[in-house]
């Protein structure tokens, strides 16, 4: 019985597991297909902001999975998300030739939309 039960923990975890890296996924696919009609980017310039999207948000998700294990502090978590806010801030804003100022009402807008991504 507790070997099922177990089977059936791991199962759950799994699956839960699975469908936030599926959701995650959605959004940063819907703000990299944004941005690419947003700012006519390239497909070698969407494939370049897939990767920058997808560091910046593993970079979110390791620093919360590390503060909840007791790994890092919340001022060390708020750190990295900052510097890879920063990061990506920076990339982007070379990508599309655009400051950072400029770039501010699509990041506005892209937080309010993805919210409904699902």
């Amino acid at each position: 019985m507790k070997r099922i039960i177990l089977v059936f923990i791991l199962l759950m975890t799994a699956t839960a597991t699975f469908a936030q890296d599926k959701w995650q996924q959605k959004q940063i696919d819907y703000f990299v297909d944004s941005a690419v009609k947003e700012f006519g980017l390239t497909e070698n310039q969407k494939k370049d902001l897939m990767t920058l999207r997808t560091t910046v948000v593993m970079a979110y998700v390791n620093s919360a999975g590390k503060l909840k294990n007791g790994e890092i502090t919340a001022d060390e978590k708020k750190e990295i998300g900052q510097q890879a806010s920063r990061d990506f801030n920076s990339a982007m804003s070379k990508m599309t030739g655009k400051s950072y100022a400029e770039l501010q009402p699509f990041f506005q807008k892209m937080q309010e939309e993805m919210k409904n991504v699902k």
